[in-house]
C-alpha cells in the first residue's frame, strides 16, 4: 500500500499525492457546505477535486493559454473531448451566442460569461463526463513548452487489447474482449450508451424507461437529457418486484428498457435480476446494469444484462488517479450487438496516457477486490454491533442479500458500506480522522458524505427532504470505502469518532 486514508487531511488536499489524483479532502461539514454553495474561501483552498466536478489546474492553464491566444476574456471556456458532445450541448440548451474552435483531439467552446447557459453547460459536462482529461491537458501543455516534465508511465505494446482482455475476464463468462469499449469516464460511458439506446428504442416505438432503484445522480440526469419526465418511471426500491410487475403490465411493449445498479449507490440494494430479465424479455426491452458498487469481479451479471456500465475509476484504478469507464456488450445480447457500433462512434475514448496508467494498475485489480472484500466484512461486523450506529447498508443486508448472493456468492461485498450514526452527525464527521472525499474503490480508505456531495440541493427544501425520505436516504448518510489499511486500524478510527460525537 502506497497511500493510507487514515489520519488528518487538509481542505483541498489531493489524495494520492499525484498530479492526477481524483480524490480531494473535505474535512469538515462547513467545508462541505462551502464547497456546495461555492463560497470563495472554500474554493480558493481547493486546487483540485473530483475531475468531473472541479476543473483541474492543467485544464485551467490550457484555457488561459487559449484565452490569451484568441483575446477572449469575458467568455466562459470549455474543452470538450468529443465534438459531438459539444454540438449536443449547444442544441440541448439552445445556445445562440457561441464560438466553437476545433483543436487537435478536442473542441473548445466559448460562451459569454454572463450567459444563462453557463450553469447548464457546466452541469452537462459533469453529468456526461465530456471534458478532456487532465493527462490530455498536461500533454498539450508539455508540447507547448509550458510544462518541463510529467509523471512517468510504463509503456505497453498493446494497451487497448491488454485492457480489453483484463476487463472481459473480470466480468466473467459470456464476455469477449472485443465486446469491451472504453470511455473517458464511467459517466461518459453511460451517456454515450443511453443516447443511442434512446434513439434505437424510439425507432421501435418504445419510449418508457424504468429506473430500478435510487440511481447515481449523473445516471439519472443523463436519462433526463434525452427522455421526457413522463417517459421515465422510477422505482426507488429495487426489491419491489410487485411494483415492477405492475409497471410492466401497465406499459407493456412500450417499455424501452430498465436501468439499474447491482447493487445500488448508495444503499447497496440488489434486485432479482433473473425476474427482471424475464420481464424485459416478455416485451423485448433492454436491461442496462451497472455493477460498479461491488465491482464486476464480485457481481457476475453479464448473463442477464444487454449492456453493462462500469466506472473503472473505482477498483480497477485502485491507486486513485485515473478517470476512465467501460461498456461491456455480452455475447448473448442481440440488442447489445445492434447498439455497439453506434455507441463506439459517439463515445469519448480515454486519452492514451490514461489507458496506459490503467494498464499499470490492472494486474492488481482482482487481488485488490479480494483484499477489500475481507476488510469490509470486518468493518461491517463492527458497525452492525455498535450502539452508536443507527443503520447499516451493505451488499448482504437482509432485504436484498439473497438477490446479491445469487450473483456473487458469499463473502464478496466489495469495499463499500453506508451507514447512519445515532447522534450528532456534524461532530462525528468533523472528528473522523480519515480522508473525507468523493469516490470509492481506492487503496486508501475514505468516507463520503454522500447526500451532501450528490444531492445537496435536496437537503435545502422540504420537498427535497421528502424525496430523500421516501427513498430511505438520510441527509446524513455516510458512504465508507474500505481500503488496504489494517481493518483493525479502520475500525479504531471509526470507534474514536463515534465515541466522541455526543460529548
Amino acid at each position: 500500500m502506497k497511500t493510507s486514508g487514515l489520519g488528518e487531511f487538509a481542505l483541498g488536499q489531493a489524495v494520492p499525492n499525484r498530479d492526477h489524483a481524483v480524490c480531494v479532502s473535505l474535512p469538515t461539514v462547513n467545508d462541505l457546505v462551502g464547497y456546495e454553495e461555492k463560497k470563495p474561501e472554500t474554493l480558493q483552498a481547493m486546487s483540485s477535486g473530483y475531475p468531473r466536478f472541479v476543473q483541474h489546474r492543467f485544464l485551467r492553464e490550457l484555457i488561459e493559454l487559449e484565452e490569451k491566444k484568441e483575446n477572449s476574456l469575458g467568455f466562459q471556456n470549455y474543452l470538450f473531448s468529443h465534438s459531438q458532445h459539444c454540438d449536443q450541448a449547444i442544441q440541448k440548451f439552445s445556445v445562440l451566442d457561441s464560438i466553437i474552435r476545433e483543436r487537435d483531439k478536442y473542441t473548445w467552446l466559448q460562451i459569454p460569461g454572463q450567459s444563462k447557459e453557463v450553469a447548464q453547460i457546466e452541469s452537462f459536462l459533469q453529468h456526461t463526463g465530456g471534458i478532456i482529461s487532465s493527462r490530455q491537458a498536461e500533454d498539450i501543455l508539455l508540447k507547448k513548452g509550458h510544462l518541463l516534465n510529467r509523471e512517468n508511465i510504463s509503456g505497453h505494446e498493446e494497451p487497448l487489447e491488454f485492457a480489453q482482455k483484463a476487463i472481459a475476464e473480470v466480468h466473467g463468462s459470456g464476455v469477449s474482449p472485443n465486446g469491451v469499449l472504453f470511455a473517458s469516464s464511467g459517466a461518459n460511458a453511460f451517456y454515450s450508451l443511453f443516447q443511442n439506446a434512446y434513439k434505437y428504442s424510439l425507432k421501435k416505438k418504445k419510449n418508457f424507461w424504468i429506473r430500478l432503484g435510487w440511481l447515481y445522480l449523473d445516471t439519472s440526469e443523463t436519462m433526463n437529457l434525452f427522455a421526457n419526465d413522463d417517459e421515465i418511471i422510477t422505482l426507488a426500491n429495487p426489491t419491489d418486484l410487485i411494483g415492477l410487475k405492475k409497471v410492466f403490465e401497465q406499459f407493456g411493449s412500450n417499455i424501452a428498457g430498465v436501468v439499474t445498479e447491482f447493487p445500488t449507490n448508495p444503499l447497496l440494494q440488489s434486485c432479482d435480476l433473473e425476474q427482471v430479465r424475464e420481464l424485459c424479455d416478455q416485451v423485448d426491452a433492454m436491461l442496462i446494469i451497472d455493477p460498479t458498487m461491488a465491482s464486476p469481479k464480485n457481481s457476475k451479471v453479464a448473463e442477464f444484462g444487454d449492456i453493462l456500465v462500469n466506472s473503472l475509476t473505482k477498483y480497477a484504478s485502485w491507486e486513485g488517479d485515473v478517470m476512465i469507464g467501460s461498456l461491456v456488450f455480452p455475447d448473448h445480447s442481440q440488442i447489445g450487438q445492434e447498439l455497439f457500433d453506434a455507441t463506439a462512434r459517439t463515445i469519448s475514448p480515454p486519452f492514451e496516457r490514461d489507458l496506459l496508467r490503467l494498464c499499470e494498475q490492472l494486474p492488481m485489480y482482482p487481488s485488490f477486490v479480494e483484499k477489500t472484500n475481507q476488510g469490509l466484512l470486518q468493518v461491517v461486523d463492527f458497525l452492525e454491533s455498535s450502539n452508536s450506529v443507527e443503520k447499516v447498508f451493505w451488499a448482504y443486508q437482509e432485504n436484498s442479500a439473497e438477490n446479491f448472493r445469487q450473483r456473487a456468492g458469499d463473502g464478496k461485498p466489495g469495499c463499500v458500506v453506508s451507514f447512519e450514526v445515532k447522534g450528532n452527525f456534524k461532530r462525528f464527521y468533523n472528528q473522523l480522522s480519515m480522508l473525507k472525499s468523493p469516490s470509492f474503490g481506492t487503496e486508501f480508505s475514505l468516507c463520503c458524505p454522500y447526500v451532501y456531495l450528490a444531492h445537496y440541493k435536496l437537503t435545502k427544501s422540504t420537498k427535497g427532504k421528502q424525496i430523500l425520505k421516501k427513498a430511505g436516504i438520510s441527509p446524513y448518510l455516510c458512504r465508507l470505502s474500505v481500503g488496504l489499511e489494517n481493518p483493525k486500524d479502520i475500525i479504531k478510527t471509526l470507534q474514536i469518532a463515534l465515541q466522541g460525537m455526543n460529548k
